[in-house]
């Protein structure tokens, strides 16, 4: 607990705040940090995910378990074919990621030095309003960037063809959960 509050502050509330900017920018250097780790870490389990959902015909023979999947991988492609696709959601995930936490850190501080967070949600235990809003905020600058990066990932595990006027598809599905579960992680 102690290392993860030395290495990473910015998301304490009660810590001493300096100007927004600073903030914001300490943010988005952790935040960079996180989306790479979290690409590189979670992409080969992810790949497996999208060719069980989405590749035509590879759910075919005794070998259509995830496990099944993940060997017929390595067998067919290597190492390689755990990380198709990865530069889209490494360059993504740290962008998106950055700019959410920098979002929220921005506005947070902003509304402090403006006395903002003073208000309280009723019944909430102590909740600001300035936070709520500012995990509002950073959750919409992320589903923003976010929408076609997921989308080009996609595309290029299951070796299918992108079109730039889908990007957004799936937006309005993909904003209020992203909105809904980091808004609540913020607060």
């Amino acid at each position: 607990f102690v290392l993860s509050v030395a290495i990473c502050p910015v998301m304490t509330h009660s810590f001493e705040r300096k100007e927004a900017w600073k903030e914001g920018c300490l943010a988005l250097g952790t935040g960079i940090l996180y989306g790479a780790t979290n690409a590189l870490v979670g992409h080969p389990l992810d790949t497996v995910k999208a060719k069980m959902q989405a590749q035509t015909g590879f759910l075919k023979g005794a070998d259509s378990t995830m496990v099944g999947i993940m060997k017929r991988i390595w067998r067919t492609e290597g190492i390689v074919g755990y990380f198709r696709g990865v530069v889209p959601p490494l360059l993504g995930s740290s962008v998106y990621r950055s700019t959410q936490f920098a979002v929220f850190e921005t506005v947070f501080t902003k509304s402090k030095e403006l006395g903002l967070d003073k208000a309280v949600i009723p019944g909430s235990g102590g909740l600001a309003w300035a936070t709520l809003f500012s995990g509002v905020c950073g959750a919409s600058a992320r589903a923003v960037i976010e929408s076609p990066i997921e989308y080009a990932k996609v595309k290029r595990q299951t070796l299918q063809p992108w079109h730039f006027n889908e990007i957004y598809q799936g937006f309005f599905v993909q904003w209020p959960r992203t909105g809904g579960m980091m808004t609540f992680i913020f607060c």
